[in-house]
């Protein structure tokens, strides 16, 4: 419940991705308001760490997934039904 709320008040890393985009366009392109210019660097580092954590997640669940087929296909090999 606690990583839903989560994900719904900071949206997910599409939207996060895609606002970092936005954010580091204006920087380069000179377009950011300087008055405002410390606070979108701030927002820029929080969406970084927000999809790092993100991206951290996902792979260890694929990985977890990964093990399991692996485990699964292992203990199939194991069961004495070669077809060879």
């Amino acid at each position: 419940m606690a990583a839903a709320k989560k994900k719904s008040e900071s949206g997910g890393y599409t939207e996060a991705a895609a606002e970092l985009e936005t954010i580091l366009d204006e920087i380069e392109n000179g377009t950011a308001d300087i008055d405002v210019l410390g606070e979108k660097v701030e927002r820029a580092a929080a969406l970084i760490r927000q999809c790092r954590e993100t991206l951290a997640g996902t792979e260890l669940r694929v990985k977890k997934v990964v093990e399991e087929l692996e485990s699964a296909d292992a203990a199939s090999d194991d069961d004495g039904n070669d077809d060879e």
